[in-house]
């Protein structure tokens, strides 16, 4: 019990800082335009659950370009976007069951207004 992570009790409304994902040395990362594009919408009034939704999807798809060796947003291309989107189509949740169309629109979703 020891070495299992104590679960700390949050107020509403806080906030829990998320690990950085990418190349963080490099300010041209992408997880460095994921945090300028993030502030923009704070800027722009968007609603924080908008933000912090779109922030979690924009963190998969950083994650898996990621393991592809692309690291910065020059390196998108639209065939790369359609990758992605063909791996959501297929990937299977722990339960085996495909991620929904919904679902799968929800994470694409993020991608358009970011590259915007």
């Amino acid at each position: 019990m020891a070495d299992e992570p104590r679960k700390v009790a949050r107020k509403k409304g806080q906030h829990t800082p998320r690990a950085p994902i990418g190349d963080v040395r490099d300010p041209e990362s992408l997880y460095h335009y994921l945090q300028r594009f993030s502030a923009w919408q704070a800027e722009r009034q968007y609603s924080p659950k908008t933000v912090e939704g779109r922030e979690e999807n924009l963190r998969y798809f950083i994650a898996w370009l990621d393991e592809r060796g692309i690291r910065r947003p020059q390196e998108v291309t639209k065939p790369i976007i359609e990758r992605y989107q063909s791996h959501l189509f297929v990937y299977r949740k722990k339960d085996g069951q495909p991620l929904s169309a919904r679902t799968q629109h929800g994470h694409i979703t993020p991608i358009r207004a970011w590259f915007k």
